[in-house]
This record gives C-alpha cells, sequence and structure tokens, in this order.
C-alpha cells in the first residue's frame, strides 16, 4: 500500500490523534497482532517530535504488513514431461554381393556334365583360360634395330644382315652430321661482320682489336652517372 506525499505532509497535523486527552491510552492499528503502541509501555508521546515519529512507525508498520500480506504465491511448477522413448530401428538384414574370385569356373563346371570333380575341373578350366589369353597375345614392342630389318628386307640381301645393319647404321650417322647446321654466335661476331663490310685495309686481328676499342669508346661517351653520392 502507497501513501500521497499530501498525506506524508498532513503527518505534523494528525499527530495530536496519538496524544490522548487526560490518560494513557494504547493505540494500535488494525494489524491484529503486530499493533503498535504510541510509547514505551503504553504511554502518550511526551512530545510533538516523538510523536511524529511514532505516526511515522506506525504507516511505515502498515504498509510493509499489506505489501506482505499482498504477496502472490509462488507459481506452482511445471511438471516435466518425460521425454518420448527412443525408436530403436531394427537392423535389415545383411546381403551379401561379393562374387568368389572362382565364380566363373563354378559356372562353367555347372554347366558341364559333371564327369570330373570340380578341383580337376577348376585346375583345368584356369589353365585352359591362360592358354587361350596368351594365344591371343600381340607383341607390340618396337625392337631398337627395327629400321635397319626393315631396310634388309627392302634391299636385294646381297650381304648378311649383321654385315647390312652395321653399314645402315653408319650411312644414318653420315647423313644426320650432314644436315647438321651450326648456330652457335661466336663471341667475335661483331667486328667479323664490321670487317666484311670494311675495305680490309688491314688484317683482322688488327681491324677487331681497334674494332672493340672504339665500341668501349663509345659505350664510356654515353655513360651517365646516375649514383647518389652518400
Amino acid at each position: 500500500m502507497k501513501f500521497s506525499v499530501a498525506t506524508l505532509i498532513a503527518l505534523p497535523a494528525l499527530s495530536s490523534a496519538f496524544i490522548p486527552a487526560g490518560r494513557s491510552a494504547t493505540f494500535g492499528t488494525r494489524l491484529g497482532a503486530s499493533a503498535v503502541v504510541t510509547g514505551p509501555e503504553g504511554k502518550a508521546a511526551a512530545s510533538a517530535e516523538e510523536d511524529l515519529e511514532l505516526t511515522y512507525k506506525v504507516i511505515l508498520d502498515f504498509i510493509d504488513a499489506s505489501d506482505t500480506n499482498g504477496e502472490e504465491a509462488p507459481a506452482a511448477a511445471v511438471e516435466e514431461v518425460a521425454a518420448p522413448a527412443a525408436v530403436v530401428e531394427e537392423e535389415e538384414p545383411a546381403v551379401d554381393i561379393s562374387i568368389p574370385y572362382d565364380a566363373r569356373a563354378q559356372l562353367a563346371y555347372e554347366a558341364s556334365d559333371k564327369s570330373m570333380g570340380y578341383d580337376d575341373f577348376k585346375a583345368k578350366y584356369e589353365a585352359d583360360s591362360v592358354a587361350e589369353v596368351m594365344a591371343k597375345y600381340v607383341d607390340l614392342s618396337i625392337p631398337y634395330d627395327a629400321a635397319a630389318k626393315l631396310a634388309y628386307e627392302a634391299s636385294d640381301k646381297s650381304m648378311a644382315y649383321d654385315a647390312f645393319k652395321e653399314k645402315y647404321e653408319a650411312d644414318a650417322v653420315a647423313d644426320v652430321v650432314a644436315k647438321y647446321v651450326d648456330l652457335s654466335i661466336p663471341y667475335d661476331a661483331a667486328a667479323k661482320l664490321a670487317y666484311e663490310a670494311s675495305d680490309k685495309s688491314m688484317a683482322y686481328d688488327a681491324f677487331k682489336e681497334k674494332y672493340e676499342a672504339d665500341a668501349v669508346a663509345d659505350v664510356m661517351a654515353k655513360y651517365v652517372d646516375l649514383s647518389i653520392p652518400y
């Protein structure tokens, strides 16, 4: 319960209510067993200040009692809902889809007249399979002297193959060397070109020495010092 500011301001004017005329009186609120008397041992207040203090006490006790009586009971606890039981999925039976390594032999044996035991049939079946694969094998490798062999087959075979092969390889090397072109550039190529374009009034060695000296002097003349002194 709350009191307005106007009520608290009017408290001094109401203090006379706690000073009975001619006799001491016990003053209390309507709080039952928690009644507050106006003074020690039920005596009236001795002064206006004490009367005002007791008035404040009565009002505050009344407010505390009202707040206590007005509290709401705590909310009821929410019952915990049990989680549904987990559904256990049944495992499906495993299906073996593997293929045994001798499946072909087994199928062939089932299709045969079974005139022999399976073990003997299997050994013969696998041996026949290997022989059939080897019969279809084609060697695609190329021997290193294949070119010599082809040339020998196209020749008149007037000499033995070994002698023909030796001559054939020597001729092949000579043919490759004859077609070789040197693309390297000699370090004095510029001097040689300049000499060929000159009147050749001096020998090449002297011309080369003078040409290189002039080339160095020409480069130095165009040199620009871009260094920055410290």
